[in-house]
């Protein structure tokens, strides 16, 4: 095997005019693992930092490797207990070997857009999707093999766009579901009183399931003021109906936005706090403290009393948070603040700093025949320039804009010829063969396969060509 050392603790560049991947470098959400303190996974925009050994080291492993693209996803991760890492990328489900240099895809979800994914707290094996074709409707679906196969669970979901899934702690058997109808939806049912076609506006809506998924029941929450999405946040540990969710507006109005808590599962809400960009919520383990964080300047707020109040207690961007135990996670934007993951064990008010760029100085060890290990160190030289850091060269020519800045190709012959650029299917039985990531925007999949073209187009005007996430 060889060892992959990418030299990324180096010398600091000033800021640059322009980014390899067409964004500002952050860290947009955290993921533990169900029982080992050491194993902690952070989503970058230009792929995962991974640690084994609770923030004493990091290494990276590129976007391209998960078959996610980094120029418009930011996909929902997972730590299962045998340590596989699950990526829902808009080409399907993507799940890490245990050593995390390889990713396969579950049949069930591949070629199709998982817009998220959640762990059952009492029972982390167990993993819910959301999925859609972007043509048909969304699709819950749940596997108990620890993401290894999938099966959809109850009937597809007419209308609503969903963009998240919880499963009450407390109890498995109540799930919800959030999203919203989308402005202008048309109906050719001739229900219009001229018989023509109906059209819907823009709505809310929560969904709950007391047997587990196999029904809903649709609650609608009002969105006001150019309001999106209802987005859910959080669900009380201890009580299944106490739950928090965030009322989205679009990323370029500056307006704050609704945090709402619901006390019994959706039948009425409370306005509890707001702020630009809210990003993530938490509980504590018995419910009687919560903490919202955004993306924004707002940072860290905290409610004392189970998420009835909020109180500002941190002002920095931070765009995403996670709760392991008594301690907090939060990801901040090192651009502005100097690091980028901090960790607290005193409720918030204070950070201790555990994850700056510079820190991750080494690509995950892998076998040159593996995805991670062929594919992955030609994302180097960009995701240095990224993170403003001196990786001996320039950025690659096109700047990165296509999401696969210098493609590696297929992996050698004496390997067995498989697509290091592409995660195949899961059992597919079939090398992926070799293939390109395409320049530009093609007309191809976002993993550079071909795709149908109608049903293509159709699910990105349904998505709004970048499904918002987190």
């Amino acid at each position: 095997m060889r060892t992959l050392v990418a030299g990324l603790l180096v010398v600091m560049l000033a800021p640059a005019t322009a980014l390899a991947h067409g964004r500002p470098p952050f860290f947009g959400d955290v993921a533990f693992h169900p029982t080992d303190p050491g194993f902690i996974v952070v989503r970058a925009t230009w792929g995962l930092a991974v640690t084994e050994d609770g923030g004493a080291s990091w290494r990276w492993i590129c976007a391209a490797a998960t078959g996610a693209d980094p120029t418009r996803e930011d996909p929902p991760i997972v730590v299962t207990p045998d340590g596989s890492i699950l990526v829902g990328t808009f080409a399907g489900l993507a799940r890490s070997t245990s050593d995390h240099c390889a990713f396969d895809r579950p049949e069930a979800l591949d070629d199709h857009f998982v817009i998220d994914i959640a762990q059952e707290a009492s029972a982390p094996g167990t993993i819910w999707a959301i999925s859609t074709s972007g043509a048909e409707p969304d699709e819950l679906f749940r596997s108990d093999d620890q993401g290894r196969t999938f099966a959809r669970v109850g009937a597809p979901v007419d209308d609503v766009l969903l963009e998240r899934v919880l499963v009450a702690p407390s109890d498995p058997m109540r799930v919800y579901l959030s999203g919203a109808i989308p402005i202008m939806t048309i109906a050719y049912d001739g229900g219009a009183p001229d018989g023509g076609p109906t059209m819907t506006e823009r709505r809310g809506y929560l969904l709950r399931s007391t047997d587990r998924g196999e029904t809903f029941e649709r609650i609608e929450v009002p969105l006001v003021e150019e309001e999106r999405n209802v987005h859910l946040l959080a669900i009380d540990p201890t009580d299944p109906d106490r739950l928090l969710v965030r009322m989205t507006r679009r990323t370029v109005d500056v307006r704050p936005e609704r945090v709402l808590l619901t006390e019994d599962a959706g039948d009425s809400w409370t306005e509890v706090a707001s702020g630009q960009q809210i990003s993530g919520a938490v509980f504590s383990a018995d419910g009687s403290r919560a903490w919202i964080t955004a993306r924004v300047i707002d940072g860290l707020f905290r409610s004392d009393d189970g998420g009835r109040s909020f109180s500002q207690i941190q002002r920095m961007s931070m765009p995403c948070i996670g709760r392991r135990g008594d301690e907090l996670f939060t990801c901040v934007d090192q651009l502005t603040d100097g690091f980028a993951l901090g960790r607290s064990t005193d409720g918030g008010d204070t950070l201790e700093p555990i994850l700056h760029f510079e820190d991750i100085y080494e690509m995950v060890a892998c076998d040159e025949c593996t995805q991670v290990g062929h594919g992955c160190p030609e994302w180097f030289v960009d995701i240095a320039y990224d993170m403003r850091l001196d990786a001996g060269v320039g950025a690659s020519v096109d700047g990165g804009i296509s999401g696969a800045p210098r493609d590696a190709g297929p992996i050698p012959s004496e390997c067995g010829g498989m697509d290091a650029s592409v995660p195949p299917p899961m059992d597919a039985g079939v090398d992926a063969g070799p293939g390109e990531a395409p320049p530009g925007d093609c007309g191809c999949g976002v993993d550079g396969r071909p795709t149908s073209g109608l049903g293509l187009l159709i699910g990105l005007l349904a998505l709004g060509l970048v499904r918002r996430r987190g």
